[in-house]
């Protein structure tokens, strides 16, 4: 049977993930792709809601996700691709990092959301889990200033934190991929092909 991708692209900041979500736009030829992104919350609001806030937000994204799959199910449109340029799994690194949350509390609600909506989605859809790593010191090389972590020791909590739920998510197909070679980047079609090949 025939079903519909689903893509979450996750990894730190200049690790390449707008590099390779284009890449994939290039190769399925922009055709029923749906690029969604999920970022920092509002300044609005509170320090204590904000976690409340970003589950609430998360669901609503799975609810909202979980009725096309199903709709393109019914009437047969298949092939349908939507891609995640982060989602809920960022923020059991970002809430852990900056907003000082327990991150046993955010793993447990992460893994909730999971239990609630994956199995459902894996009706109608493949998932794919698609983490950028890289060496810490690379990492820390490639900083623009304008990233969550700007120290050597954020940098390396946050790809530890990054590999850490990548391991524990419920999502069955996952592909971590390191993005440097020997100090440099490597080619981003070499890492586009892999993710190509993974998908498949």
């Amino acid at each position: 049977m025939l079903k519909n991708k689903l893509l979450l692209i996750c990894g730190g900041d200049n690790m390449g993930k707008t590099s390779l979500i284009k890449g994939l736009c290039d190769y399925y030829d922009y055709k029923n792709i749906v690029i969604r992104h999920c970022d920092k919350p509002s300044k609005n609001i509170s320090q204590n809601e904000i976690l409340n806030y970003q589950f609430k937000c998360f669901e609503q994204e799975f609810k909202m996700v979980n009725y096309i799959q199903q709709m393109n199910h019914k009437f047969m449109y298949h092939n349908n691709i939507i891609i995640y340029d982060r989602f809920y799994l960022g923020e059991f690194v970002y809430g852990s990092l900056f907003r000082n949350y327990d991150p046993e509390l955010i793993k447990n609600q992460i893994l909730i959301l999971e239990e609630k909506y994956i199995k459902t989605l894996l009706n109608y859809s493949e998932i794919y889990l698609i983490t950028l790593t890289a060496d810490t010191q690379f990492f820390f090389n490639n900083e623009d200033g304008k990233s969550y972590s700007q120290t050597i020791e954020e940098k390396e909590k946050e790809l530890n934190l990054f590999k850490e739920i990548h391991e524990l998510s419920l999502i069955p197909k996952k592909l971590m991929i390191k993005v440097d070679n020997n100090g440099i980047f490597r080619d981003k079609n070499e890492i586009l092909n892999e993710v190509i090949e993974f998908i498949k």
